[in-house]
């Protein structure tokens, strides 16, 4: 009898453990299925001026709009002033001081979200404009299950063709790689490659969540004609007019309006946070293969990017001499409810750096409904990193800088952050062009001293006097400058004006 009373209290006891571990497994798998499913979507070259929710009054954006009158927009948020440094700040939630060495090129020791997504058990997508240096390998090591990209990516194989022969960046690429070799798809843009991979990744049936990183290939230059511009040349001939901007915005929005229909086709939408944004200012002026006489634009007079002389439709564009061949320097401007701004790419100052941010979580809708869809939230590039792990419910060990805003789409708080730091190096690691700015969405601090009141200031054409500020100028001087001093570890001088 004390025998088997024995064996009975232990199969008791097994059978209660294996009940223990099948509800930790089942509550695992419950937490795993419930882990939203994350979208960034970043384009190239594409201010806040141009989207209808931010203020654009000169394109058609109505996928972006509704995403932003359903879920949030955030007027503050500032990338860098280049792409690189953007790139490698967004990926790996880091200030470009701690680890922006060259143009094209992210070191191959960070720890990117992908990883950190990847190891918490995310499938992780990769797909667009690549430029950050890397073979396949290297590429797949910075936490990408698989991609679809172009731009300095090569295929494993150096005998591999490529069935494309366009001659520019956008029709006929015959630069797209995906997982090592050429992608080959009967659509003859990139942009419709780029994107049909996307959708196809999101369609895919699978058990856990998916993480998938969309750095657009558009607007950058050359602009040429889309799919759905009226005229122009297609055939993968090298085009440059500064009249197909407007094209290739709105194309962008036709892009993004392909991932909603797909999210929502595959029952996907509700559990999905898409994040779209921008990796800095709208391109400056550049040589183009036809001036655009019948738009208002700007234009170059001495060969500087940021003349930003204005033409008016009808007035001729300046021909500037070159050695090879003279050419017309023009680039867009774009009207917006607080102006006509010009493309300021590779400039520190607001347009240079303040890009568009628009949220949508869906599940949150109610909430959103309830507490409004428009904030003014500082938002740096670094947070993306941050609140994209946040959201995964995971950590990561590497040091980033970044500050999670997922309380606020989630409607719980307002995001901590009091100041967005950028530190521009432009191409490289050269400390005499290097320069920092440390700012709050009224005013800005750079490391040589100069003060501005950027929110009624915002083209910094009138440096405060700092021995003669308001007691509100003063608050904001001493909190920016002790905070540029904790990021930097080195105190900025005080200039005298």
């Amino acid at each position: 009898m004390i025998m088997q009373y024995k064996i009975e209290e232990q199969k008791k006891i097994i059978f209660t453990a294996l009940l223990c571990v099948l509800a930790l497994f089942a509550n695992s798998q419950k937490n795993s299925e419930d882990r939203p499913n994350i979208i960034i979507i970043m384009t190239d070259d594409m201010g806040k001026e141009t989207v209808g929710a931010h203020g654009g009054l000169d394109y058609k954006t109505p996928n972006l709009d509704r995403l932003a009158s359903e879920g949030m927009k955030f007027e503050n948020c500032f990338a860098q002033p280049l792409c690189t440094p953007s790139r490698v700040k967004i990926m790996t939630g880091k200030y470009n001081f701690r680890n922006y060495e060259k143009f094209g090129l992210l070191p191959k020791t960070e720890v990117t979200f992908g990883n950190v997504l990847q190891e918490a058990g995310y499938n992780t997508c990769i797909v667009g404009k690549w430029q950050l240096g890397g073979k396949h390998q290297d590429i797949l090591n910075f936490g990408w299950d698989e991609y679809c990209l172009n731009n300095g990516v090569k295929p494993q194989n150096p005998k591999d063709k490529p069935y494309r022969k366009g001659k520019e960046r956008y029709w006929e690429n015959k630069n797209v790689v995906a997982n090592g070799e050429y992608y080959k798809t009967s659509e003859r843009y990139g942009p419709d490659m780029m994107n049909e991979y996307a959708r196809n990744f999101i369609s895919k049936k699978r058990k856990k969540p998916f993480f998938l990183y969309y750095p657009m290939m558009l607007p950058h230059n050359p602009w040429a004609p889309t799919p759905f511009s009226n005229d122009g040349d297609k055939s993968g001939e090298k085009v440059s007019e500064v009249r197909y901007f407007k094209d290739n915005i709105e194309y962008i929005d036709h892009l993004v309006g392909n991932i909603i229909k797909t999210l929502e086709k595959t029952g996907q939408r509700d559990n999905t946070i898409i994040m779209f944004t921008g990796d800095n200012g709208t391109g400056y002026a550049v040589p183009v293969t036809a001036p655009s006489t019948t738009i208002k634009r700007v234009i170059s007079v001495t060969g500087s990017r940021h003349d930003e002389v204005v033409r008016l439709p009808g007035e001729q564009s300046v021909l500037l001499k070159r050695k090879k061949k003279d050419v017309y320097v023009e680039g867009p401007i774009t009207k917006a409810t607080y102006g006509d701004i010009p493309g300021r790419k590779d400039d520190m100052r607001r347009d240079g750096t303040n890009v568009p941010m628009i949220v949508d979580w869906a599940k949150y809708r109610s909430i959103y409904n309830q507490k409004g869809h428009s904030y003014e939230d500082l938002i740096d590039f670094s947070d993306f990193f941050a609140t994209v792990i946040d959201a995964a419910g995971v950590k990561t060990d590497s040091e980033i800088d970044g500050i999670s805003f997922l309380p606020r789409l989630k409607g719980e708080a307002v995001n901590s952050r009091d100041f967005v730091f950028c530190h521009y190096w432009f191409f490289g690691r050269d400390p005499k062009k290097a320069k920092d700015a440390i700012h709050n969405a009224h005013y800005k601090l750079y490391s040589d001293g100069s003060f501005y009141n950027v929110k009624e200031d915002p083209n910094e054409e009138h440096k405060l006097n700092v021995n003669q500020l308001t007691t509100k100028e003063e608050k904001a001087y001493q909190h920016l400058k002790k905070s540029y001093s904790k990021v930097r570890g080195t105190t900025i001088p005080v200039k005298k004006v």
